[in-house]
């Protein structure tokens, strides 16, 4: 998977709410810009400017639950546990019949090697569908790679910091710290 993908795919939850906050936020600026020590041409710059990343971040968001859609609910909880960290999916796909056929097939959970390998597939096949979707590594670095909240992710991933198994995973894998 590229680490454009994995940084997009982290970025996500933060996404789920970029849109009312981004308007909120404009909507503040252009009230108290009375008060605001830019000039009014200054201003109208940085509000077109934040319009502007606002619908970029909203077109990845759509981006995003479009590419979600097309995978499986079995690929959608892999997702769920390597990037947006939630473990109420994990628990909840604990009872489905996916986790007992998995866990019938060899009387455990996977293990971590069985776990990655489905997560390196999965990854691949994200990072194409995203690229249908018009996301690629070159959009990407336009567009998103210097907005702060992907620049910390982007750092985290490329210093390698994602390639370990989490908490949430270790749980979801039944082992043991």
């Amino acid at each position: 998977m590229e680490n454009y993908t994995k940084v997009v795919l982290y970025a996500y939850p933060f996404l789920l709410t970029v849109g009312k906050d981004y308007e909120e936020h404009i909507r503040n600026r252009a009230v108290l810009s009375f008060g605001s020590s830019m000039n009014a041409e200054k201003l109208v710059e940085y509000i077109a400017e934040e319009i502007l990343r606002k619908e970029r971040l909203e077109w990845l968001k759509g981006a995003v639950e479009r590419v979600l859609a097309k995978l499986s609910d079995a690929e959608r909880t892999l997702i769920a546990i390597r990037y947006f960290g939630r473990k109420r999916k994990i628990r909840a796909y604990r009872y489905t019949k996916a986790a007992k056929e998995r866990e019938n097939a060899n009387g455990r959970g996977w293990s971590e090697r069985m776990y990655f390998r489905h997560q390196q597939r999965l990854g691949n096949k994200v990072s194409g569908l995203l690229k249908l979707e018009g996301l690629t590594e070159d959009v990407y670095e336009r567009d998103f790679k210097d907005e702060e909240t992907f620049a910390k992710i982007h750092a985290f991933v490329e210093a390698g910091r994602d390639k370990g198994i989490s908490v949430n995973e270790r749980e979801w894998l039944h082992i043991k710290s």
